[in-house]
C-alpha cells in the first residue's frame, strides 16, 4: 500500500488503462448527458449540475466531494470515477477481457472491431452487434423503471458502487426487464459460446475503483458511515430510465454511441 509522507507532495493523477468492449448502458435521463464527439459518435459527459434531470448524480457527485476523492486517492488507492462519466450498465457485452473466450471462428472479427474502436461503433451492421442492438433491451423506447437508493458496496475488493432497487411502481416491469437482459445473455452465449456478463442483474452505478485489493479492505472501515450519509442524503431520490442503448467504450470514463444506436 502506498502512502504519501513527502508534505511537498499532494497525491498522485489517475491514469485509466486501455479497456475497449460495448455494453448496453440505460440512457441518462433528461437532455444533458451527451457531447458530439464527431458527425456520428456522441460521448457520455453528464452535466450533473445543470439539468434537474441529473440530480441523482448530483448528490452523488457531492458525496464523493464530501469524502475528499483526494484523500481517498492518497489513504485508498482509490480512483474516483469523474460524475460525467455516471450510467447504469444493462449488460456488459464483448471487451478486451473475455474476448479470449469467443468461438475461435468469430475472433479475428471482434478482435478487429475492438481495435477499430471508437469508429467501428458506427458499424452497426457487424454481426458481434445485431443481438444487442435487436433486443427489446435496445428497441424498447417506454420500459419507465425508477431505481432508488439500496446501499453502498465494495465488490470483489475492486470497485465503490452504489447498489439500487427498482421503486416499489416498477417491480414488475423490471422483471420483466430482468428477463429480456436473461434472453440476450444466453442468445449470445449460443451464437458466440462466451457469457458475457453474470446471469443474474444488480443495478448500480460505479463511483471508482481501488487500485489494488489492499486499498480496498483498508476502506471496509469506513463503509458504514459512508452509507449513512448516501442513504440520507438519497432516501427522497429517483433515478428514472425510460430506455437503453448500445455504447462503445475505450477505457473506465470514455463511452459513446452512435446516433443510430
Amino acid at each position: 500500500m502506498l502512502r504519501v509522507s513527502n508534505r511537498k507532495i499532494a497525491g498522485f493523477e489517475v491514469r485509466w488503462a486501455s479497456f475497449p468492449g460495448f455494453s448496453i448502458l440505460f440512457d441518462n435521463p433528461g437532455e444533458n448527458y451527451l457531447k458530439p464527439r464527431s458527425s456520428k459518435l456522441f460521448e457520455l459527459h453528464n452535466k450533473v449540475h445543470e439539468d434537474s434531470a441529473l440530480h441523482f448524480y448530483t448528490i452523488l457527485d457531492e458525496g464523493m466531494a464530501r469524502l475528499n476523492v483526494n484523500a481517498l486517492l492518497n489513504q485508498f488507492l482509490f480512483c474516483a470515477l469523474p460524475s460525467t462519466t455516471y450510467h447504469v450498465t444493462v449488460w456488459s457485452g464483448l471487451n478486451c477481457k473475455n474476448i479470449v473466450n469467443i468461438d475461435p471462428q468469430y475472433r479475428p472479427m471482434a478482435e478487429k472491431w475492438l481495435s477499430d474502436l471508437p469508429q467501428s461503433t458506427c458499424n452497426t451492421s457487424d454481426d458481434i452487434l445485431q443481438l444487442p442492438l435487436m433486443s427489446s433491451l435496445c428497441t424498447k423506447q417506454d420500459w419507465n423503471i425508477n431505481f432508488r437508493f439500496d446501499h453502498l458496496d465494495i465488490w470483489n475488493s475492486s470497485v465503490l458502487a452504489v447498489v439500487l432497487r427498482p421503486d416499489d411502481d416498477s417491480l414488475t416491469i423490471f422483471e420483466q426487464f430482468v428477463e429480456e437482459r436473461t434472453r440476450l445473455n444466453t442468445q449470445f452465449h449460443e451464437r458466440f459460446n462466451l457469457f458475457t456478463d453474470s446471469k443474474t442483474y444488480t443495478p448500480h452505478v460505479s463511483l471508482g475503483y481501488f487500485a489494488n485489493e489492499e486499498g480496498a479492505q483498508k476502506a471496509m472501515s469506513s463503509l458504514h458511515d459512508w452509507n449513512t450519509w448516501f442513504k440520507s442524503a438519497l432516501q427522497d431520490n429517483v433515478l428514472s430510465f425510460n430506455h437503453a442503448s448500445l455504447y462503445g467504450l475505450t477505457d473506465m470514463i470514455t463511452f459513446f454511441k452512435t446516433d443510430a444506436c
